[in-house]
C-alpha cells in the first residue's frame, strides 16, 4: 500500500475540514446556504459521473457482491444497538442514550469512505462504495431520526417515520440509485473509454475536498471533556468492532475469493469509517446532548490518523 496515498488521503480530509473551520472564525455568519449548495453542487453533480464511470468497470458479475448492501446496513445497525448497549451500561439518561444510537449507526460512508476507498483502492474500491451503502439512509430516516426523536424532551411522539417512498425521492438517494443503475447497465453492455478514469482521478478528490470544506463551516466544539470516555467507547465501535464484523462476515460470504479480495478491502476500509456528520443533525433538531454527539464525532474523525496507517498496514495482507 502506497504510503503516498496514505499521507494524500488524510491530507484531503483535514485540509478540506481545516479549511472550512477557519472560515467560519475568520468571518462569522451564517454559512448554511453556503453549506448546503456546496453539498448540492458535490452530491448531486459531481458525485452522478463518478459514480456512473467508476461502476461501469465494477466487477459485478460475481454473485457474491449482492452481499455488500446487507453487510452496510447491518454493520449500521450493529453500530445503533451496541451503542445503545454501551451508553446503558456507562449510565447515560434515556436522551443521551438516544444520541448514542444515532452515533453509532451513522458513518461516514460517502465522503470519507469514498475518499479513502479511492485512495487505497483505486477506482474499484470507489466504485463498490454507492452500492455498500445503498440502504445507509433507510436506516438513519427509519430508525435513527425516529429514536432521537422519541427520546427528545421536547419532540416525543410528534412525528412519524419517513416512508420507504419519501426517502426514495429524496434527491441524494434517487441520485445515487440512479447512477448506480446506469453504471450497471452500462458494465454489462460497454467498454468504458479510458478517458474517464484520468478525469475521475481529479474529480473524486474535488468532490470529497468540498464536502469536507462544508462539513467545515458546520464545526463547532462545544465541552468536550465530560464526554470524553463515551467518545473513546465510540471509537472502539467504530474502529475495533464494525471492522472486525465486517471483515468476518465479509469472509463467511465469499468476498476475500472475488476480484482479488477487492470487496472484502473495501468493506474493512467502510466499517472502519468514523461517525458521520449527519449523527449530528437529530441532536440538533430534537434538542439533545449535541455536545456529546460533536464529542464522538470529533474524537472518531481524529481517529483516521490512526485508523488510515492501520488499514494500509492490514489490507495487503487480504
Amino acid at each position: 500500500m502506497a504510503v503516498s496515498s496514505l499521507i494524500h488521503s488524510l491530507l484531503l480530509v483535514f485540509t478540506g475540514l481545516s479549511a472550512g473551520y477557519l472560515l467560519q472564525r475568520i468571518r462569522p455568519a451564517d454559512y448554511r446556504r453556503v453549506r448546503q449548495r456546496i453539498q448540492v453542487f458535490s452530491l448531486v453533480f459531481l458525485s452522478p459521473f463518478t459514480i456512473i464511470s467508476t461502476v461501469w468497470i465494477a466487477p459485478w458479475r460475481h454473485w457474491e457482491m449482492f452481499s455488500l448492501p446487507l453487510i452496510g446496513v447491518t454493520a449500521l445497525m450493529l453500530g445503533s444497538f451496541s451503542a445503545l448497549f454501551l451508553g446503558r451500561r456507562m449510565g447515560m439518561s434515556r436522551e443521551q442514550q438516544g444520541v448514542y444510537f444515532v452515533c453509532g449507526g451513522f458513518s461516514n460512508l460517502g465522503s470519507l469512505g469514498g475518499l479513502i476507498s479511492y485512495m487505497l483502492l483505486g477506482e474499484g474500491g470507489y466504485a463498490l462504495v454507492p452500492f455498500y451503502s445503498l440502504f445507509e439512509r433507510f436506516w438513519y430516516f427509519l430508525a435513527g431520526f425516529p429514536m432521537a426523536k422519541s427520546v427528545s424532551p421536547t419532540c416525543a411522539g410528534t412525528g412519524k417515520r419517513l416512508s420507504v417512498k419519501q426517502i426514495l425521492l429524496d434527491p441524494f438517494v434517487s441520485v445515487t440509485l440512479a447512477s448506480t443503475l446506469a453504471g450497471m447497465a452500462l458494465n454489462l453492455t460497454l467498454p468504458r473509454p479510458p478517458v474517464l478514469g484520468r478525469i475521475n482521478g481529479v474529480l473524486i478528490p474535488v468532490s470529497s475536498f468540498v464536502l469536507m470544506v462544508s462539513i467545515g463551516l458546520a464545526m463547532k466544539f462545544g465541552p468536550m471533556r465530560s464526554h470524553l470516555k463515551a467518545g473513546l467507547v465510540m471509537g472502539g465501535i467504530k474502529g475495533l468492532l464494525l471492522p472486525l464484523y465486517g471483515l468476518t462476515v465479509g469472509l463467511l460470504f465469499g468476498l476475500g475469493h472475488v476480484a482479488e479480495g477487492l470487496p472484502l478491502r473495501l468493506v474493512l476500509i467502510e466499517c472502519a469509517m468514523p461517525v458521520g456528520f449527519t449523527a449530528l443533525v437529530p441532536p440538533t433538531m430534537y434538542d439533545l446532548d449535541l455536545d456529546l454527539a460533536n464529542t464522538c464525532w470529533f474524537l472518531t474523525t481524529m481517529g483516521l490518523v490512526f485508523v488510515v496507517p492501520l488499514l494500509g498496514l492490514i489490507l495487503p495482507l487480504l
